[in-house]
């Protein structure tokens, strides 16, 4: 009888299969279709943001520095390609690139892969992902992050750090609030995996932590007070509210307390988009209200996944890191959801890859386990027990 080695064995049954993984090829085919679809039939019925402004130089020296740096770098290269398709395929392509290299970093593979593609098919995704905006940008920055991420998981390196403080300044600039909230999932992250070992529970260190940002944001209460209610509120108003058909001009909040204290009901309002009523009004948003279902229940699925990890350290990186980033996030996305759902899910745009993350670490860990698996000696003990019992 052929003797069939102990690896090769680990190999067959824990190796996924060719057919199984998410191919890079397919991530740019995803994204080249978006663009083709916002441009050729999502335009007809809708603007596309800023894209136009961007592409025309609608933006001069005066607009804010961010904007007026993607519009510089959108006028160059519709100059450059004199069609405007193609510059919108140019910024689609960066995305792309970001998620491509987070898929293969991720090694994702098996059931890992489907959340991701949830998020990558849906319109309230694909269409601001795929067209010249900040969006675009962030979302290239935002995938080749969680993908430094998942790959210093997997085998720690100086480059893949640095790689992933740059992102982070990128994406601070470009969406200062959303970016803000990667730079403290990059602190957590990394002092969970190169910080002292301090020998407690996950639960003790959870609730240190919100004692802790409990602390400082009592601290500095006074400047967030300020910051809210007389900048973000205000500025979220007035440029939500302009004469739209989706605009909500029932809701009116102008204090910071009554902006966390009606968190309950504007951060699902915010997250699901067009409510009923309103798709019933206008129907060209309901696929935007399935999307925000999908995104809502998937939310709330990747929470319970964070706490599943079994791997020690991938649960306090998800736990620690992962959910308090996430959660910064929402909160500081509610202002921009709330007024209007149309615009809203621009802005919704920049955060909904880092929905999945959950699932980028646990593919890593199965494939470090395959790897584990796959390299372990010959064990002649285990084939000749087989043997036995096939003699028997």
């Amino acid at each position: 009888m052929t003797d069939v080695p102990y690896a090769d064995l680990a190999a067959e049954h824990q190796a996924p299969p060719a057919r199984n993984r998410l191919g890079k090829a397919s991530v740019y085919a995803i994204f080249v279709a978006w663009t083709l679809f916002a441009v050729f039939i999502y335009s007809r019925f809708s603007q596309l943001g800023d894209a136009k402004a961007y592409l025309t130089g609608g933006y001069d020296e005066e607009a804010s520095a961010r904007t007026y740096f993607v519009t510089q770098v959108a006028t160059t290269v519709v100059n450059l390609l004199r069609v405007d398709v193609l510059a919108h395929l140019v910024f689609s392509l960066f995305a792309a690139s970001g998620v491509a290299y987070l898929v293969g970093q991720a090694r994702l593979h098996g059931p890992y892969r489907w959340p991701l593609l949830a998020i990558l098919l849906i319109p309230s995704f694909g269409v601001w992902a795929s067209v010249v905006g900040r969006e675009a940008l962030y979302i290239g920055l935002l995938g080749y992050f969680m993908g430094a991420m998942v790959g210093y998981f997997r085998q720690r390196s100086t480059a893949r750090w640095w790689f992933a403080v740059l992102c982070v300044a990128g994406m601070m600039f470009i969406r200062t609030p959303f970016g803000a909230a990667m730079g403290l999932f990059f602190l957590m992250a990394w002092l969970v995996q190169r910080g002292p070992r301090v020998g407690l529970s996950l639960g003790v260190q959870a609730l240190m932590l919100a004692l802790l940002g409990a602390v400082v944001a009592i601290a500095v209460w006074p400047q967030i007070d300020d910051y809210i209610a007389n900048d973000v509120l205000p500025k979220a108003r007035a440029y939500f509210t302009i004469g739209s058909e989706t605009t909500r001009m029932w809701i009116n909040i102008d204090t910071t307390n009554g902006y966390l204290s009606s968190l309950w009901w504007t951060l699902p309002l915010a997250i699901v988009g067009p409510t009923p009523a309103e798709v019933f009004a206008r129907p060209v948003m309901l696929p935007f209200l399935v999307s925000g279902l999908t995104v809502f229940f998937l939310l709330l699925y990747a929470i319970q996944q964070a706490f599943r990890v079994p791997d020690p350290v991938g649960r306090k990186i998800l736990v620690l890191a992962w959910l308090p980033a996430m959660l910064l996030t929402l909160v500081a996305y509610v202002p921009f959801g709330m007024y209007n759902p149309g615009s809203g899910i621009r802005y919704a745009s920049c955060f909904l890859l880092f929905l999945v993350f959950p699932w980028m670490l646990r593919s890593v860990m199965a494939s470090k386990a395959t790897d584990v698996a796959t390299s372990k000696p010959y064990v002649p003990y285990l084939h000749h027990h087989r043997l036995a019992e096939s003699t028997r």
